[in-house]
C-alpha cells in the first residue's frame, strides 16, 4: 500500500544558509524519536529535486527507520535466554517487515503471503515425514493437481492447510484450548477422524528420539491452560514475544496434548503467536528439520538459551537478509493517482 512521501525539514543556523532534510517520526511502546536525512541547504529544493531525493534515499531511510525502531524497542523487553544483540536483530526483522508489508501493494502482498504459505506447508509436513515436493504442493494447493504416486494420507496432510490457513488468518483471538483443538481438528480431517480436535486419553505413547514419558493425559488440559496463562502473563510482564513463543512451543511438545499431529499444531500456534506480535512468521524447511528438532533436544536437557538462542539464528538467516533485498526493490512507493505537489512533502 502506497505512502504518502516523506516531509521535508528546515533548520536555520544561526550563520548560513538554511538546511533541508527528509524526515520522519518514530514512535514505539510509547518512546519517540525521529529519523532524518540531509538534502541540501540555500534555496528550496524543486518538486524535481524532491522526487529525486526520495527515489535516491527511500531504501536508506526505511532501513535507518527500521533500526531506528529495532533500538527503541529493544530497551523495552526483558528477557531471560536472548542477548541484546539477538534482541536487537528480531526487533529489525520486525521493523523491516513491517515496512515491507506497508510499500507492497495489495497484490503483491497476496503473492508475497501466498508463495510463503506454499513454503511453509510443505515444510511442517516434510518434517513429519511427508515426500510430497515444494512443486508438487504448490500444484496441489494452487490448482488442485494431485501428486502422482502419493498416497491420499500425504495429500490430505498438505490439503488441510488451506482450510487452516483460512481459519487461522480469520482468528482474531488468544491461544485458547478451542483454539489449539480446532486447529488439530482441522489439520487431522480425513487422516484421523476418531481422535482429530480430541486430546489424547491414553499415555502409552513417546515422543520420537527422546527418552520421557509423555504428560498424563489427565492433566493434559490444566497443563495447557497454565502454559496459556503462563505465556500471557510473563508478555503482559514485558518479556520478549519470540523468546516466550519458543518456550511455549517446546513445552506444548513435551506435554504432546494429541495422539498424532501435536508438531503440526505446535508450529502452527508458534507461528501464530509471533505473527500476533508483528514478527513474521517462520518456515521450517527440510534443510532446516535437524537443526529444529536439535534446538527442542537442547530444551528437553534445560538448555533454554542454546534453544531459544537455535530459533532466533534460524529466523534471522531466513529473512534478514531477504527482507532488505525485497526492500531496495519496493522502497520507493507507487504514486497515487493525481499530480504529487510541494506541498505533500512539506506537511508535516
Amino acid at each position: 500500500m502506497s505512502r504518502r512521501p516523506y516531509r521535508v525539514e528546515i533548520s536555520y543556523p544561526k550563520r548560513g544558509k538554511p538546511r533541508y532534510f527528509l524526515a520522519r517520526d518514530v514512535k514505539v511502546h510509547g518512546k519517540k524519536s525521529k529519523v532524518t536525512k540531509y538534502l541540501c541547504s540555500g534555496s528550496p529544493p524543486t518538486l524535481e529535486d524532491l522526487e529525486r531525493f526520495r527515489k535516491e534515499y527511500a531504501y536508506e531511510m526505511e532501513i535507518r527507520i527500521a533500526e531506528k525502531k529495532a533500538k527503541l524497542s529493544s530497551s523495552f523487553y526483558i528477557s531471560d535466554y536472548l542477548s541484546k544483540e539477538q534482541i536487537g536483530f528480531l526487533e529489525e526483522i520486525r521493523y523491516m517487515y513491517l515496512a515491507l508489508k506497508d510499500l507492497l501493494t495489495t497484490n503483491e502482498l497476496e503473492v508475497y503471503e501466498k508463495n510463503f504459505e506454499i513454503k511453509y506447508i510443505q515444510g511442517t509436513t516434510f518434517i513429519e515425514g511427508n515426500t510430497i515436493s515444494l512443486l508438487e504442493a504448490s500444484n496441489l494447493l494452487l490448482h488442485g493437481i494431485q501428486p502422482k504416486d502419493k498416497s491420499l494420507r500425504e495429500t490430505n496432510e498438505v490439503q488441510n492447510f488451506k482450510n487452516v490457513v483460512t481459519y487461522r488468518n480469520k482468528y482474531r483471538g488468544k491461544v485458547t484450548l478451542d483454539f489449539i483443538r480446532h486447529l488439530h481438528a482441522l489439520i487431522m480431517y480425513n487422516i484421523d477422524d476418531e481422535s482429530a480436535g480430541s486430546f489424547r486419553r491414553s499415555d502409552d505413547i513417546g515422543i520420537v528420539g527422546c527418552d520421557f514419558r509423555v504428560h498424563p493425559s489427565e492433566l493434559i488440559e490444566q497443563e495447557l491452560e497454565d502454559l496459556i496463562t503462563n505465556y500471557y502473563n510473563r508478555l503482559g510482564a514485558g518479556y520478549h514475544p519470540f523468546e516466550e513463543a519458543v518456550l511455549f512451543h517446546h513445552w506444548f511438545e513435551t506435554i504432546h496434548p494429541f495422539t498424532n499431529g501435536n508438531g503440526r499444531v505446535g508450529r502452527e500456534v508458534f507461528n501464530y503467536m509471533i505473527m500476533r506480535e508483528k514478527y513474521p512468521r517462520l518456515l521450517f524447511l527440510g534443510d532446516n528439520r535437524d537443526t529444529y528438532l536439535g534446538a527442542l533436544k537442547c530444551g528437553d536437557i534445560d538448555n533454554y538459551a542454546e534453544m531459544v538462542s537455535i530459533f532466533a539464528k534460524i529466523v534471522q538467516e531466513q529473512r534478514f537478509d531477504v527482507l532488505r533485498e525485497n526492500l531496495k526493490r519496493v522502497a520507493v512507493p507507487i504514486k497515487k493517482r493525481g499530480q504529487v505537489r510541494l506541498t505533500d512533502f512539506f506537511k508535516a
